[in-house]
C-alpha cells in the first residue's frame, strides 16, 4: 500500500457525561498521535425564551440566567486544558438538535473521523445507543468511532469484520490506513448449509478452506504486500458474526473492532445495513464504523 497518511482533521461530538469523557480521553490521544486538528463539537439545547414573568430579554441584565452558550464552552475549555494543553483544538458549541450540529460542523471543519461516546452505563447501552449516536451512525459521511472503552494507551490490536465485499475492504483499508501500527485480526464467520444432514465438520473443514482463500484474494485486492499478509491473523469461524464478535471482545484483551456498511436509500437510513448494526450494538468495547463509499461520494 502507499504510504501512510493520517487524517488531519478529527471531531468529537460531546454531551458533556461521564461516557463522553472516554471518548474525549481516546480522541485527545488519537489527535496527538496523528498531529491532527481536533474539532470539540457540543449542541446546547435552545433556551426557554419566556418566564411567569414574561421575555427572558424584558429582565434586567442582572437577573437574567447566564449564556447557555458561553458557560459550556467556558467548561469545555477548562476541562481540554486540564487533560492536555498540547493539542491543537477548535471549540464549536452551537444551539440546535445534536446530531444536525455535529454533522453541519464535522462537515464545515472538513473532518475525516467522529468520534463519540455512548452517554449511558447501563447494560441497555449496548442495544440502544441514543438518538445522537444512532442518527449519527446513520447519516455520517465519514467513519465515527464510537468509545465505550477507557483511553489508556493507543490500540494494540483490532479485529476487522468482513464479508469480502467492497465495503469490507474499504473499511479494512481505512483502518489500516489510521492504525498502521496495530496488529490486525481479520474476521469471517459463515454458515454451513446441510450441515446436519451432510455432517458438520467434514462440511465446516471445507468451509473454513474456501474463507482462508477468500481472505487471500481479499487482502491482495487491499494492496497488502506478500510480506505484511502473513502478520495479518485469519479468522474464519462459523456463526452469527455479531454473537462472535462479541464473546471474542469479552474474553480477550481490549481491541478496536471494525465493520463496514452496505447499502443506501431508505432501507440503509432505518437498518443502517442489518449485520453492521447488530455488531455495533452487541460489541462491549469501541467500534470504528466506515461508511459505505457509495454514501460518502454522495455526500
Amino acid at each position: 500500500m502507499s504510504q501512510t497518511t493520517f487524517p488531519q482533521r478529527i471531531a468529537l461530538a460531546t454531551d458533556l457525561s461521564h461516557r463522553c469523557d472516554r471518548a474525549l480521553d481516546r480522541a485527545l490521544l488519537v489527535a496527538k498521535a496523528w498531529q491532527a486538528e481536533l474539532t470539540v463539537i457540543h449542541a446546547v439545547a435552545p433556551p426557554e425564551d419566556v418566564t411567569l414573568f414574561g421575555s427572558l430579554r424584558d429582565l434586567p441584565s442582572w437577573h437574567r440566567p447566564p449564556d447557555p452558550v458561553r458557560k459550556v464552552r467556558d467548561r469545555i475549555y477548562r476541562d481540554l486544558v486540564r487533560e492536555d494543553p498540547d493539542v491543537d483544538i477548535a471549540l464549536h458549541v452551537k444551539i440546535g438538535t445534536p446530531s444536525e450540529v455535529v454533522l453541519e460542523v464535522a462537515g464545515q471543519s472538513h473532518a475525516e473521523m467522529i468520534v463519540t461516546g455512548v452517554a449511558r452505563d447501563e447494560l441497555l447501552a449496548r442495544m440502544f445507543l441514543g438518538d445522537t449516536v444512532d442518527r449519527l451512525i446513520r447519516k455520517s459521511p465519514v467513519p465515527i468511532l464510537i468509545v465505550r472503552d477507557r483511553a489508556f494507551e493507543p490500540y494494540h490490536s483490532m479485529v476487522v469484520a468482513t464479508d469480502f465485499s467492497k465495503s469490507a475492504r474499504i473499511a479494512f483499508e481505512t483502518a489500516l490506513r489510521f492504525f498502521p501500527q496495530t496488529g490486525i485480526s481479520l474476521f469471517h464467520a459463515y454458515d454451513v448449509p446441510f450441515a446436519g444432514y451432510l455432517g458438520r465438520s467434514e462440511v465446516a473443514k471445507q468451509f473454513e478452506d474456501y474463507g482462508r482463500d477468500a481472505a487471500d484474494k481479499f487482502l491482495a485486492e487491499a494492496g497488502v504486500a506478500p510480506e505484511a499478509t502473513r502478520k495479518v491473523s485469519r479468522m474464519i469461524e462459523h456463526g452469527v458474526p455479531e454473537a462472535l464478535l462479541r464473546d471474542y471482545a469479552e474474553n480477550s484483551r481490549r481491541h478496536l473492532t471494525v465493520v463496514g456498511t452496505h447499502g443506501g436509500g431508505m432501507v440503509y437510513e432505518t437498518l443502517i445495513g442489518s449485520t453492521a448494526r447488530k455488531i455495533i450494538d452487541s460489541v462491549p468495547g469501541d467500534v470504528l464504523l466506515v461508511p459505505d463509499p457509495d454514501r460518502r461520494n454522495a455526500g
